[in-house]
C-alpha cells in the first residue's frame, strides 16, 4: 500500500512540474501567435511558481513578452509603466542563472541592444515634449542598459540642465567624463553648471583642472581659471603658469591670447598688444587675438572721446576736435580686426554688434545697416 501510495506521490509532482513547465510553453505559444496579453498571463504564472521561478528559460521568456509589449500599438497599453525595468531584470536573471554562455544567456546581448534602443526612443519622445522627468528617468535607465553612452549621457544632462536640477546634470556630465570620450562642451558646460549652482571656487577650480588635462588648448578653460586666480588674487601664479606653457608650446596660439587677455585685466595693455600679435603671427587665423584687438583700439577711441565730451565748451573749441580727430585714428584701427574677426566667425553676436558701432562711428551707415540685418 505504502508503495503505491509513493507511486502515486511521484506522478502527481511530475504532473505538477509539467503544469508550470507548460505554463512557459504555453507563454512562448502565445507568443508566436501574437496574443501577448495571454502570453503575459502564463508567464506570469510560470514566474511566480517555484517548480519553474529559477529556471533561465523562464526569465529569458518573461524578458522578450514584456520587451514585444513595449511601444506595440495594441499590447503597449495593457503593459505596466515599468516593464522595461521588468525586461532588464528578467535579463540580468537570465544570465545569472545560465551564465553568459548558456543557452539563454547568450542571446541576452542582442535583447538588450533592442532594449536600449526602445528606452532612449521614449526618452527622446519625452524630451521632445519638454516632459524632463520622464526623460530623465528613461535616459537614467539607458544607462542601466549601456552604462557609459555618451549619447543618453549627454542628451540626461540637456534634460537635466531643463529641469533645473543642476546637481543632476553635473552628474551627467561627470559619468561622460569619466568614460573618456568627454568633448571640450562637456568640461566647459559643467564649470558653468557649478558656477550657476553657486559651487565654492575649490569646486569650480578642481573643474578647470580636470578639464584642462584633457583639453589643454582650450580658450575658454584657460580664461575661467585665470579668472578664478585674479579673484583670489593668485595673479602671478597664473602669470607664471602661462609662461610655462608658452616655453613647453611656443606655436600654441591659443596660450599668447589668453597671455594677453590676462596682461589686458592686470592693465597691461601694450604687453596685452603685442600678445594677441603674436597670436596672430603663430596662427592668423586666431579668433579671439583679432578680436581682442579690436577691443584694444575701438577701447582707445572710446576713451579719448569720452575725455572730449567731459570737457567744457571752451576747452573743447581748443582741443576737442584734435581728440575726436586721434579717437577716429583708433576706430579705424579697429575696423580691420573686427572684420577679419566677423570673417572667420561670421555668426559671433558680439562682433556683429561691434562692427555696427564702428561703422557708426566712422558714418558708413550702408555698412552699419548690413550689420544691423545680421543681429539676431
Amino acid at each position: 500500500m505504502k508503495k503505491v501510495l509513493l507511486t502515486a506521490l511521484a506522478a502527481a509532482t511530475i504532473s505538477v512540474a509539467s503544469a508550470q513547465n507548460s505554463a512557459v510553453n504555453s507563454a512562448i505559444l502565445n507568443q508566436k501567435n501574437g496574443t501577448l496579453d495571454k502570453a503575459k498571463t502564463e508567464i506570469d504564472k510560470a514566474i511566480a511558481h517555484d517548480k519553474t521561478k529559477d529556471k533561465a528559460k523562464t526569465w529569458f521568456t518573461r524578458g522578450t513578452i514584456y520587451q514585444d509589449m513595449i511601444g506595440h500599438p495594441v499590447y503597449g497599453k495593457m503593459s505596466p509603466e515599468n516593464a522595461p525595468e521588468i525586461v532588464l531584470e528578467s535579463y540580468d536573471k537570465t544570465v545569472a542563472l545560465d551564465g553568459k554562455d548558456g543557452q539563454y544567456g547568450k542571446q541576452v546581448p542582442d535583447r538588450l541592444d533592442m532594449l536600449f534602443g526602445q528606452v532612449f526612443n521614449q526618452a527622446v519622445e519625452s524630451h521632445n515634449a519638454q516632459e524632463w522627468d520622464k526623460a530623465i528617468k528613461n535616459y537614467e535607465l539607458a544607462l542601466k542598459i549601456k552604462p557609459g553612452d555618451t549619447t543618453a549621457l549627454k542628451y540626461g544632462a540637456y534634460a537635466a540642465i531643463n529641469q533645473k536640477d543642476y546637481a543632476k546634470a553635473i552628474n551627467f556630465y561627470d559619468k561622460m567624463i569619466a568614460t573618456g570620450k568627454a568633448d571640450e562642451d562637456a568640461y566647459k558646460t559643467k564649470v558653468q553648471l557649478l558656477q550657476e549652482s553657486q559651487a565654492s571656487d575649490d569646486q569650480v577650480m578642481a573643474a578647470l583642472t580636470e578639464g584642462l588635462k584633457a583639453y589643454p588648448s582650450s580658450v575658454y578653460l584657460m580664461q575661467e581659471e585665470l579668472r578664478y586666480y585674479l579673484k583670489n588674487n593668485r595673479a602671478d601664479e597664473a602669470m607664471a603658469k602661462l609662461e610655462k606653457a608658452i616655453a613647453a608650446d611656443p606655436k600654441n596660439a591659443s596660450l599668447y591670447a589668453v597671455l594677453g587677455n590676462l596682461q589686458e585685466k592686470k592693465g597691461n595693455l601694450d604687453a596685452a598688444y603685442k600678445s594677441y600679435q603674436k597670436a596672430i603671427e603663430v596662427d592668423p587665423n586666431n579668433f579671439d587675438a583679432y578680436y581682442n584687438l579690436a577691443v584694444l583700439e575701438y577701447n582707445k577711441g572710446t576713451d579719448i572721446n569720452n575725455k572730449a565730451a567731459k570737457m567744457d565748451y571752451a576747452t573743447y573749441q581748443k582741443k576737442g576736435k584734435a581728440l575726436e580727430a586721434q579717437a577716429k585714428k583708433h576706430f579705424e584701427a579697429s575696423l580691420p580686426y573686427f572684420e577679419k574677426a566677423h570673417e572667420l566667425q561670421p555668426d559671433d553676436q558680439s562682433t556683429i554688434k561691434n562692427l555696427m558701432s564702428v561703422y557708426t562711428r566712422l558714418k558708413r551707415t550702408a555698412d552699419a545697416e548690413r550689420m544691423d540685418k545680421k543681429l539676431k
